[in-house]
């Protein structure tokens, strides 16, 4: 498993430079602007005003106006009058430029155009080398631009052999750059040239993506080709409702499959499989359960020739053990918690031993993990262990969607939407874990689910990738999701918590509120409502701190600039994880969940000790460099995600801070992100897995490839063992490996 390239509406800052030959009082001064920060319809600037004399400047002002009709929202470090043209004047604290020194004025401004790229604004004054409302500027650099991709087809459905011609013409480039065009038909088939033809041979719903590119930078749009057999008949779609999901003996049931369609309105039957010996047909049967149990129904909808299923799952329980089970309010507290013995052994054998005792998620991240393999155990083998150890709680990471972690390639999975991934997801996966998790041997173990990570975040920050767009429609995320909650909310001792993602990705704005609408609208939409979860957990597999110690307040003033404009945090107000999951806490509570609502931190790899760990806050002026001497997360760039040299963080322990249900080891220490080698041979339990550049040392960040990834080298695959990363998890261990479990200081 992976945790994801930071998912924000950021652009890295681009260096717009304006200078001007000087007179008089500005002989010995210049201005600079720059971007840093570019979005639809705003942007980040500054103006830097440099002394370049031997003596001081006083009492300074600069006249800024956007010949574009751009304006400015919000400035810091001057006094703003005007409107287009602006004067910006000193504050009394920074009056004074010495020689050598800077001054930089900083400001969000609001484009006149919101699809166009920042425009330089015209500085003037003395101190800019004019006195009127213009000139004292060059042009700004020049910025490449993305090309825009549009693709059509003569045709989008039709019966095999289907033959589609496919035109790229309306695809452009804002530069005027010569574009290459590259198609991929969904069959396994490619090809180039803006106009191109290709047969489908074969019944299907194909996805046939364009990529356009101008050498530099690239653009994709898609299109759906519906393939039918020669007689034009395509499977319809199952669809199944409940009037119930779980009671009591005897608990009668209604099903109805009324919603299940077929595309060309043939007439349907439907034969049904109540997983208790029971059948029935109809559209909408009622059947009664006079046992206790955990049952699969299941209705096969037919027009004659092609047939689909959907299934559901039934929670029966007795009316004497309706109560045996007391649900608490953190499942954390006052618990026994299970050791994995598989990840215990391969922790002591690398030098672990002072950890190995620690509880980690049980990771079942493919259907064949369910029953297990020869050399891993499976979920029922690892419950008999918990029962063995006389464990009472018990971490399970669900991990399986279609098309999962859609904006990555180093957990890829082995069910994808086009392929019908959702049915075998319910069939094949959650309702196998449902069954096993429903057996009364287990009813004492409180067992917490971690519900797909990097699945709803990236619907709000990476909707432009092809396969999360497809993973925000039908039988996508949130269907799997809910499907998932459904299943799991009618057992007792199950706990289940929704993925937060971390504050580098969802942090901002822009990202924070959307997110909490998307993922509360799933919750509530769920059978349980908000009693379907016990929380959220942030972090998962990804190097955040838990706490940034000498990084606290974002919107302190260095050097003219608040801490959260610092190139590391591009205006993110979040800089560690406690802050941000107290606040993601307070956001959910604000959309209706309850007040006992917890939240989960992953700190298994964000302890950031050894050598390098800062001690205080650093003095300096310029805030840049305050801020990287100062903070202990030291990732080159906050979005670096794979196989960084983080360090073991917290313990797992319960109830570390108000809201914080635990701190937690989902992402087993020692077990791989991503493989480091673009050479290199499929894993053999899990070939969809795929070679990610943001795993590989020696390639740039994906965003802003400015940066290297800084990930550690000679990697496996996702969820393998890295030996060599573990111990380096070690050697950077805070708080220390034989520091005593318990509250942080």
């Amino acid at each position: 498993m992976t945790r994801r390239q930071r998912k924000c509406n950021r652009i890295i800052p681009l260096l717009l430079a304006v200078s001007a030959a000087c007179g008089s009082v500005a002989a010995q001064a210049g201005c600079e602007f720059s971007v840093n920060g570019d979005w639809p319809g705003g942007f980040q600037g500054a103006i830097k005003v440099t002394n370049d004399g031997s003596t001081d400047v006083s009492s300074w002002q600069v006249g800024v106006n956007f010949a574009d009709g751009s304006t400015i929202q919000n400035l810091w470090g001057a006094d703003l009058t005007g409107s287009n043209p602006y004067v910006a004047k000193n504050m009394g604290w920074n009056g004074t430029i010495r020689p050598g020194q800077s001054v930089e004025i900083g400001f969000i401004g609001v484009k006149s155009n919101a699809s166009a790229a920042a425009q330089a604004p015209e500085l003037t004054g003395e101190l800019c080398g004019t006195s009127g409302d213009t000139g004292g500027t060059t042009p700004p650099a020049t910025e490449n631009h993305a090309p825009s991709a549009d693709l059509s087809a003569l045709v989008t459905s039709g019966t095999v052999p289907l033959s589609v011609d496919f035109n790229a013409a309306g695809s452009s480039d804002e530069d005027g750059d010569s574009l290459t065009y590259t198609w991929d038909f969904g069959d396994g088939v490619t090809d180039a040239g803006e106009n191109v033809s290709h047969t489908f041979t074969e019944a299907g719903d194909y996805t046939v993506k364009l990529t356009v590119s101008d050498g530099t930078l690239s653009d994709s749009a898609m299109t759906v080709i519906h393939v039918a057999d020669e007689a034009g008949n395509t499977a319809p779609s199952a669809k199944v409702s409940v009037t119930a999901r779980q009671g009591t003996t005897p608990l009668e049931v209604t099903f109805d499959a009324s919603a299940s369609s077929d595309p060309e309105g043939d007439a349907l039957t439907y034969s049904w499989n109540f997983g208790d010996g029971s059948t029935g047909t109809g559209v909408s049967p009622s059947h009664t359960y006079t046992q206790a149990g955990t049952f699969t129904a299941k209705v096969t909808v037919s027009d004659g020739n092609l047939t689909s299923t959907a299934s559901v799952t039934i929670k029966v329980t007795d009316e004497d053990s309706k109560n045996e089970i007391t649900r608490v309010d953190n499942p954390f507290a006052d618990a026994t918690w299970y050791v994995n013995p598989e990840w215990a052994a391969k922790a002591k054998a690398d030098g672990g031993s002072a950890i190995a005792g620690q509880n980690t998620f049980v990771w079942m991240d493919r259907i064949a993990a369910i029953e297990g393999t020869d050399s891993a155990m499976g979920l029922k083998a690892h419950l008999d262990n918990a029962l063995a150890q006389g464990a009472n709680l018990f971490t399970v990471v669900i991990y399986d969607l279609p098309n999962r972690d859609c904006r990555a390639r180093a957990s890829n999975g082995e069910l994808t939407i086009a392929d019908g991934g959702m049915d075998r997801y319910k069939s094949e996966y959650i309702d196998p874990i449902a069954a096993i998790l429903a057996d009364p041997a287990y009813k004492d173990i409180r067992i917490v689910t971690l519900i797909e990570l990097d699945s709803l975040p990236n619907l709000v920050t990476n909707i432009d990738v092809p396969k999360c767009k497809e993973a925000a429609g039908e039988g996508g995320y949130k269907e799997g999701i809910t499907y998932a909650l459904n299943a799991f909310s009618p057992l007792k001792n199950v706990y289940s918590y929704i993925d937060a993602a971390h504050s580098g990705w969802l942090g901002w704005d822009s990202n924070f509120d959307p997110a909490v609408n998307l993922i509360a609208g799933v919750v509530t939409g769920t059978d349980a409502g908000w009693d379907s979860i016990a929380g959220f957990i942030t972090n998962t597999a990804n190097y955040t701190p838990t706490v940034e110690p000498y990084l606290q307040e974002p919107y302190k003033n260095v050097g003219g600039r608040q801490v959260r404009s610092a190139t590391f945090y591009e205006w993110n107000p979040y800089f560690d994880e406690k802050s941000y999951a107290q606040e993601f806490r307070k956001k959910m509570i604000a959309k209706g969940a309850p007040s006992t609502i917890g939240m989960l931190i992953d700190t298994g790899r964000n302890g950031w000790g050894g050598s390098e760990r800062p001690s205080s806050a650093s003095s300096s002026s310029d805030l840049d460099t305050y801020v990287n001497d100062s903070r202990i997360d030291r990732r080159l760039h906050r979005g670096n995600w794979c196989n960084q040299p983080g360090g073991i963080g917290y313990k797992p322990y319960a109830n570390p801070y108000p809201g914080i249900d635990a701190f937690v080891w989902a992402k087993p220490p020692g077990e791989s992100d991503g493989i480091s080698e673009a050479d290199f041979q499929k894993d053999p339990d899990d070939p969809a897995k795929q070679y990610d550049s943001m795993c590989d040392p020696d390639s740039m960040n994906s965003e802003p490839h400015t940066t290297a990834t800084g990930a550690m080298d000679n990697a496996p695959h996702a969820g393998r063992w890295f030996s060599a990363g573990f111990k380096v998890l070690l050697d950077n261990a805070y708080p220390s490996l034989d520091a005593a479990t318990g509250k942080p200081e």
